[in-house]
């Protein structure tokens, strides 16, 4: 008679295959599978490969400066770019963001701030759609 609501799923983790430990600073582009952890600091863009089934972990201390896509994320640190996650984001309570975000489930708590729009993805949407993300068009006036 009344349907239940589904549950928000959560992301677990495991292992993660790959670290970025807080005395490490990557200066270039990041592609990575199955679960990243970045605890230190990426200055470019930081990409799931297309099809896989990854979790980005950033950490409070952990600090990305370019475009962001994975499967699901866990966001804890600080972001300038856009971010893109196919399934389940969790932004914590230190997450940083200063881009726009596109999402398919989203879980936010208090203190996480954005600095631009939040977008909600389209369960019709191709996943081949989520890894180039457009970049905002300036309004002459």
């Amino acid at each position: 008679m009344f349907s239940k609501k589904k549950p928000v799923a959560r992301v677990t983790i495991d292992q993660f295959s790959s670290l970025i430990s807080g005395n490490l600073t990557v200066a270039g582009d990041v592609t990575f599978e199955d679960g990243l952890k970045v605890s230190g600091e990426v200055r470019g863009n930081v990409r799931h490969k297309p099809g896989s089934h990854s979790l980005l972990a950033l950490s409070a201390e952990g600090r990305i400066e370019g475009n962001v896509s994975s499967h699901d994320a866990l966001i804890d640190g600080t972001i300038v770019g856009d971010l893109t996650v196919e399934h389940l984001l969790e932004l914590h309570s230190n997450a940083r963001v200063q881009g726009n975000i596109r999402y398919r489930q989203l879980s936010m708590e208090n203190g996480a701030v954005v600095d631009g729009t939040l977008s909600r993805m389209g369960d019709e949407e191709e996943s081949a759609q989520v890894f180039e993300l457009p970049r905002p068009q300036q309004r002459e006036g």
